[in-house]
């Protein structure tokens, strides 16, 4: 299996265990009082930002594991300082547009290592 295949298999798994943590987050929002809208439009925005970060970080790995160490680990790091260029231009956009909620599009951030860590606990890969 190539580092693609691999970066594709995990890229779904994590879109299928972000959908009804999404859907979950949804809930809460709209429960405690916020636009339905805004809410919805903010995760959806935030979590398919999440999911285009852990892709970009599987294909930035399997394209560096291709390389001697040297060249890997600057490839690795260039990658590390794009995503967080990256993130925090769209956190400021998250709390300076008036239609996305910051708190909603921010939380599907974390929804990528909630999911790791919960697949750690529950499922055990391997021996």
């Amino acid at each position: 299996m190539t580092g693609k295949q691999i970066v594709r298999e995990e890229s779904a798994r994590m879109l299928r265990g972000m959908a009804p943590l999404t859907l979950i987050a949804f809930g809460i929002f709209v429960l405690t009082g916020c636009e339905a809208w805004r809410a919805g439009i903010s995760l959806l925005l935030g979590a398919g930002y999440s999911l285009v970060l852990f892709r970009m970080i599987g294909n930035n790995v399997a394209k560096a594991a291709l390389f001697p160490p040297e060249q890997a680990t600057r490839i690795v790091r260039r990658g590390y300082f794009f995503r967080y260029v990256l993130t925090g231009l769209a956190v400021f956009a998250a709390i300076k547009a008036p239609f996305i909620h910051p708190l909603a599009a921010v939380l599907p951030l974390f929804f990528p290592k909630m999911i790791l860590l919960w697949c750690n606990v529950v499922q055990r890969k391997g021996g």
